[in-house]
C-alpha cells in the first residue's frame, strides 16, 4: 500500500452527511461512498547470506608463523538461510465492494480507504504502509556485502617485503610486520609510544589504521569470509477452504540458495495452513454474493488458521494467524454515528477487522 488518501464527506452549506443504507456495489449506480473489504495475503520474506571463503595466500605458513590452525585451505562459496519473516496483507475482494449512501444529522466527517480501496478507519487519521507483492511468485528484494571491497595488501607491505624472492620469505617477513603492528597498538594503549597521539580521536584514528593493516596482512595466512544477504519474497493467496498440508512453498540448496518449488536442485521448505475454525459459524454453503440491506458500515470478523513453514529437520515458523476469508461479514450500525456522537473506528487493512471504537 503506497499512499493513504481520505474521502471527504463534506457539506459545503449543509449539515454533515453520513453513513445511511449500505449496499453491494454496482457500476454507475452509485449514491454515496464505496469501499471494499479485503482477502488475506501471506507474505513470506526468507532473508539468506552467501558466504564465500577465499584462501590467503599463505595459508599453508599460518600456524607456522602466527599458530593458527584453522585457515582456510580450500575456496568454497554455500548458502545458509538466516530468517522467516511472516506478514499480512489486504487484498481487495470484488465481492465484498459496499457503498455507503449519504445521510443527514450524523456526526462522522470522514472515511479513510488505501491505495487499493480497503477502509482503513472512520473519523480517524490512518497512516498506512505496505508494499506491492508479486503473487505467488519470488522476488529478489535486497542485495549487500556489509565487508565492502578487498584492500590490497601489497600497499601495506615494507621494500624488504616486496623484494622477497620466494613465498616462504615473504611470508616470514609478513609475519613479523604482523607482529610489529601488535607491538604499537600495545605501545600506544599503554601510553609508551614516542610518537603518543595528541588526544583521545588521534588516538583512536591511529588504532583504527593499524587495526586495518593488521587485518589485511592477517588474512593473508587465515583467508577471507566475504558475505552477501539477499532477500527473496513468496506471497500466498489462502480460499475459503484453505486446509493445506505439506505444501511445498520452495526449496533452498546450500549451492544456490533459494530456487523455486519446481527446481529438484533444491531440498523442499513446506507450509502447512489449518483453518482452526473458532470464529467462522456459517453454515457449509454461503452465497457468493450476499445481499446486504442494513444501515452501517460493513466489516469483517476475520477466522483464524495454524500458519506453519518447516522443514523434515526444522520448524521457522508456527503461529496463529487470522485471515478474512474464514471469517464472516457483519455490519456496524449507523447508531455509533448519530448526532450525538462521534465515534472513531480503526480497521485492520490486511483482514477487514476492527482494530479499536473509541467514542
Amino acid at each position: 500500500m503506497k499512499n493513504l488518501f481520505f474521502i471527504i464527506i463534506a457539506s459545503f452549506t449543509l449539515p454533515c452527511y453520513a453513513q445511511g443504507d449500505v449496499n453491494p456495489f454496482s457500476t454507475g449506480l452509485n449514491e454515496g461512498v464505496t469501499y471494499t473489504l479485503p482477502d488475506t495475503r501471506i507474505d513470506v520474506t526468507i532473508s539468506t547470506a552467501c558466504i564465500t571463503k577465499t584462501p590467503g595466500e599463505f595459508s599453508r605458513y599460518a600456524e607456522r608463523y602466527l599458530r593458527m590452525k584453522n585457515s582456510i585451505s580450500k575456496p568454497e562459496t554455500y548458502w545458509e538461510m538466516k530468517e522467516l519473516k511472516i506478514e499480512t496483507s489486504g487484498k481487495p475482494n470484488p465481492e465484498k465492494m459496499y457503498t455507503i449512501k449519504l445521510a443527514n444529522n450524523s456526526t462522522a466527517s470522514c472515511i479513510s480507504v488505501d491505495s487499493k480501496g480497503i477502509i482503513a478507519g472512520i473519523n480517524i487519521d490512518t497512516e498506512i504502509e505496505g508494499e506491492e507483492n508479486t503473487e505467488n511468485s519470488r522476488t529478489q528484494q535486497n542485495a549487500y556485502t556489509p565487508t565492502g571491497k578487498q584492500t590490497d595488501a601489497s600497499q601495506y607491505m615494507t621494500e624488504e617485503m616486496l623484494q622477497a624472492t620466494s613465498t616462504a620469505k615473504l611470508a616470514e617477513l609478513t609475519a613479523k610486520e604482523i607482529y610489529t603492528i601488535r607491538e604499537s597498538k600495545l605501545a600506544i594503549t599503554r601510553g609508551l609510544s614516542e610518537n603518543m597521539p595528541k588526544d583521545g580521536l588521534s588516538m583512536q584514528l591511529v588504532l583504527d589504521e593499524l587495526n586495518k593493516q593488521e587485518r589485511v596482512l592477517t588474512e593473508m595466512f587465515t583467508g577471507r569470509i566475504d558475505t552477501v544477504y539477499h532477500s527473496f519474497s513468496y506471497t500466498l493467496e489462502p480460499k475459503a477452504d484453505c486446509d493445506t498440508t505439506k505444501a511445498v512453498l520452495f526449496r533452498f540448496s546450500r549451492k544456490s540458495g533459494v530456487v523455486d518449488k519446481d527446481n529438484l536442485a533444491g531440498s523442499p521448505v513446506y507450509y502447512s495452513l489449518k483453518d482452526l475454525k473458532s470464529i467462522n459459524t456459517q453454515p457449509a454453503e454461503v452465497p457468493a454474493k450476499k445481499i446486504i440491506k442494513k444501515e452501517g458500515v460493513c466489516y469483517n470478523i476475520p477466522g483464524r488458521a495454524l500458519f506453519e513453514i518447516y522443514t523434515p529437520t526444522r520448524s521457522f515458523y508456527k503461529k496463529e494467524i487470522s485471515l478474512a476469508q474464514l471469517g464472516t461479514t457483519e455490519v456496524l450500525s449507523k447508531v455509533l454515528f448519530n448526532k450525538n456522537a462521534k465515534t472513531k473506528v480503526k480497521f485492520d487493512t490486511s483482514t477487514g477487522g476492527i482494530i479499536s471504537i473509541e467514542k
